[in-house]
């Protein structure tokens, strides 16, 4: 077989790689974005290239997964952290700190840091169940890892360019205003991706089942859902470029979307077994 069963591992590799890449810009959202962008694609040609070329083998395997928490797992994870961080080392000082930040908002700020971390810990959880449940060969059963991590990036990007605190600049003379003087615990912007995180968790661990992007054949009774979703899609890639919205929040629509899909599939597809 020579070089060809190398090929899916070197893509896992360009995976791995574009995940060291991603953490290196951690504290640019959009530049970790678009890494973890590539890393995605390279994820799925490497088990394109793997299934075309029936190379496979239990190092590619596991090689996958190792590439797989880093760029899905612990990028989403240090993109979280360093955007929390991002208000308070701007334009503050320790002397500010020690003046103005009273116990529970120092537990609270821990606990901001603390949530986006379990991204990675429920990631690292959700590629071991998937490489050992026999359920997930054509569909998932829980949210994907790339999904997760594209979402959540993607989410801190646009909250970023919607905050837009340039470098260097102090927190109180920026549209951070409203958390000043080391007050960071009392701004949206900075609450959604805590919020979300612990979401995003359950999702990855969650036992909904979840259609995969793969095509069998073109008929609308199999392949219902991914129509619907592609349809959705459409309109709001249509809808992105007539409003101008930027592609991370057109990433984070599209995403969104397809959780909602299989989350509201999944309830109205038990309710009958439930009746009976």
């Amino acid at each position: 077989m020579g070089i060809r069963k190398h090929i899916p591992n070197a893509l896992t590799c360009c995976n791995l790689l574009c995940g060291c890449l991603a953490i290196m810009c951690s504290h640019n959202a959009l530049g970790a974005l678009l890494f973890v962008l590539m890393a995605a694609f390279f994820d799925f040609f490497d088990g394109l290239a793997a299934r075309s070329l029936k190379a496979y083998s239990a190092i590619g395997k596991d090689l996958d997964s190792l590439a797989d928490m880093v760029s899905f797992g612990v990028v989403p994870a240090i993109v979280g952290v360093r955007y929390q961080m991002y208000p308070i080392t701007v334009g503050s000082s320790p002397s500010d700190f020690d003046s103005s930040v009273w116990l529970p908002e120092i537990l609270l700020a821990i606990v901001s840091f603390v949530l986006p971390l379990l991204i990675a810990v429920f990631s690292a959880l959700r590629l071991a169940k998937f490489n050992n449940d026999k359920r997930q060969t054509e569909n998932f059963i829980g949210l994907a890892t790339p999904a997760c991590a594209i979402l959540y990036v993607s989410l801190i990007a646009v909250l970023k360019a919607a905050v837009d605190i340039p470098y260097g600049q102090s927190v109180s003379e920026s549209s951070w205003s409203l958390i000043a003087n080391g007050k960071v615990l009392c701004h949206w912007c900075y609450w959604l991706p805590v919020v979300i995180a612990p979401v995003l968790c359950w999702l990855l661990v969650s036992e909904i089942p979840m259609f995969s992007m793969k095509f069998r054949n073109l008929s609308w009774s199999d392949n219902r859902d991914r129509f619907i979703f592609l349809l959705i899609v459409a309109v709001e890639i249509a809808m992105a470029l007539i409003g101008g919205y930027s592609f991370p929040a057109m990433l984070v629509a599209v995403i969104t979307t397809y959780i909602i899909i299989n989350c509201l599939t999944a309830v109205f597809r038990r309710k009958p077994a439930a009746d009976k």
